[in-house]
């Protein structure tokens, strides 16, 4: 296991998945990337989240502010995710793309040959499962890249 990319949300329950990296490091001396996906908000879904002013995107300001929200976002928890690892000894890399999440990570584990994918997940019911789905379900159906799933 020489590479492996770490997908992390920013939540505290994926913490384990840290943990789990950090050993692979430790007893194979893998190369770890963190991988940050900023889920794309299409423009016209203004018509569901339209009643909260933060995420009214019916002019181009507005939509500027959020692509800029968005990446200050993404840049901290990649930060507080790295300062996880510095502070184990553990060097790992950070990465960041928009997109969809689960399309994202299978495309970037399999360009990049990444050897196992280690992600958590949130527990969720099987009915929001049905209905919502899961970056993690799809990742794990649909990649050919071995993933190690943590809870």
């Amino acid at each position: 296991m020489k590479k492996i990319l770490l997908p992390i949300d920013g939540s505290e329950e994926c913490k384990a998945s840290y943990e789990m990296a950090a050993d692979f490091f430790h007893k194979y001396g893998s190369e770890i990337t963190i991988f940050y996906v900023d889920q794309i908000i299409p423009a016209n879904i203004d018509y569901a989240i339209g009643s909260n002013p933060k995420y009214n995107i019916s002019n181009v300001d507005s939509a500027i502010d959020m692509e800029s929200e968005s990446l200050t976002f993404s840049d901290s928890i990649l930060k507080k995710a790295k300062s996880w690892f510095d502070e184990k000894n553990v060097p790992a890399i950070t990465k960041s793309t928009k997109g969809d999440p689960a399309s994202s990570i299978i495309d970037f584990a399999e360009k990049n040959s990444f050897d196992m994918i280690i992600m958590c997940t949130h527990g969720m019911s099987a009915s929001k499962r049905f209905l919502l789905g899961s970056v993690t379900s799809k990742v794990v159906h649909y990649s050919k890249t071995p993933v190690l799933v943590m809870r």
